[in-house]
């Protein structure tokens, strides 16, 4: 496995993004020095064309799932996805041609070349499948304790069979009955780790004890350290694992210890600029976007097109949100309550925009006014975040930041309708301020317009 952004990747991803860049990238510069038009042509054109037609084809593979590795589980998947991105990307390419019609580049060009990346790129897939199933080393995990941590992390460990993790097995605290979790097998108790290990011989021990003190084996764990085992908290590997922090099972130490939660001037800058460039360019780009959205709220239902509501900010401080309307008029005239999946006060076009994000648009003028930026932790309403303060722990970490018009937790899950969803979100959230980072802020963006584009990408 490989880590970006304090993330675990199985290695297979890193394979398949550099080898099948390469693949296309020669089957485009090959095809295209055989059958472009060269009278137009330079040596330095032809590569730029090439990597461009690479980065189309590679950029319709991710959009298509090509690279969700968890979601292709048979070879029709994997060869409809190819067929599926390839095709998307024969019409962008398509579509450049009668831009650049002189470009060196042909119809015929592009014909031959998505037929051989698709040929020679689902041969690939299935070689790449077959060496990893057959010779893919696993990294051996043995799981130490009874908390709830090590439960879930047992069950996200189940949930990333793209993942080479073997869990060899899992040692109790006290009763070896706590530990038939997960159809996990229990190898014994805490008092026999130090055998268990020389058994098993795992590659990362990972401890999750209700209590440390006095029971854990730390000279003997040391010993073990010293001589390159690697020992990490069931919370460290969750968040690897996971893109999350667990409240429930974390301590305040952990946090005040732990790496990570950097802020500076120069983020606070940049943050700033982009927020104000980019949320002048949005008003300009989906300006008819916006007016046809408009219009069809208006034609739907009565009432204004655009709703006004009043959110917790940075350091507690409240602001008003501005969003399409998606709801009827009075949606709320009882009291605030929790949005669900099927809310039947949603309006038939309120379902639809809300699924592509479109209702956020609006809040291009909140980044120009300060009260928000491009990527943080979405802002919640202040009865909902006095009720959730109290419920959950850590809550209130995340006005420690600008909240954001999309966010981690937007991109790797739906809309919260209960006190667990937005428990859930908020360990997405810390696990963002935690991690922050400007490349981190790309890929946020970069997932967003996937899910607007598709409405998808979220569970």
């Amino acid at each position: 496995m490989f880590k970006v952004f304090n993330q675990y990747f199985p290695h297979r991803l890193l394979i398949l993004l550099v080898s099948e860049s390469l693949l296309i990238l020669l089957i485009w510069g090959g095809v295209t020095f055989q059958f472009g038009a060269w009278d137009v042509m330079t040596f330095s054109s032809l590569l730029i064309r090439a990597i461009a037609a690479t980065a189309i084809c590679q950029l319709c593979l991710y959009y298509a799932d090509g690279y969700d590795l968890r979601s292709l589980r048979s070879r029709g998947e994997v060869f409809f996805r190819l067929l599926q991105a390839l095709g998307a990307a024969t019409l962008l390419l398509a579509v450049s041609l009668l831009f650049l019609p002189d470009s060196g580049t042909n119809k015929r060009v592009v014909e031959i070349a998505i037929v051989a990346s698709a040929g020679v790129l689902l041969v690939w897939r299935l070689a790449v499948d077959g060496v990893s199933r057959a010779y893919g080393a696993s990294e051996r995990i043995l799981l130490v304790g009874s908390a709830d941590g090590i439960r879930k992390l047992a069950r996200e460990v189940k949930r990333r069979p793209d993942l080479p993790i073997d869990v060899v097995g899992i040692i109790a605290e006290k009763d070896q009955s706590e530990e038939a979790v997960e159809g996990l097998r229990p190898l014994g108790l805490l008092p026999c780790l130090e055998t268990i290990i020389e058994q098993t011989r795992p590659d990362l021990v990972i401890l999750g004890l209700r209590e440390r003190r006095q029971v854990l084996p730390t000279n003997m764990l040391l010993r073990k350290r010293m001589q390159g085992l690697r020992i990490e908290e069931a919370s460290t590997l969750y968040q690897k694992i996971t893109g999350k922090i667990p409240v429930e099972s974390i301590s305040p130490s952990s946090l005040i210890f732990s790496d990570g939660f950097k802020q500076s001037w120069f983020r606070t800058a940049y943050s700033r600029l982009i927020s104000i460039v980019g949320a002048m360019v949005g008003l300009i780009v989906f300006s008819p976007i916006m007016v046809l959205v408009s219009i069809l709220i208006k034609l739907d239902s009565k009432g204004p097109v655009l709703y006004g509501q009043v959110r917790v900010g940075k350091n507690g401080e409240p602001f008003e949100i501005l969003k399409f309307r998606t709801m009827v008029v009075e949606a709320e005239s009882s009291g605030p309550v929790w949005a669900q999946k099927k809310d039947p006060r949603i309006t038939r076009v309120g379902r639809v925009i809300r699924k592509l994000r479109i209702d956020e648009m609006p809040q291009f003028l909140n980044l120009l006014a300060g009260h928000m930026k491009f990527v943080g932790p979405r802002p919640e309403r202040p009865h909902f975040v006095k009720e959730l303060a109290e419920q959950i722990p850590y809550y209130d970490l995340r006005h420690t930041v600008r909240p954001g018009l999309t966010g981690w937790a937007q991109v790797k899950f739906a809309y919260a309708a209960s006190i667990g969803d937005t428990k859930e979100k908020l360990e997405y959230d810390l696990f963002y301020i935690k991690n922050a980072s400007f490349w981190l802020d790309m890929l946020i963006l970069f997932r967003t317009v996937k899910i607007v584009l598709f409405g998808s990408g979220a569970r």
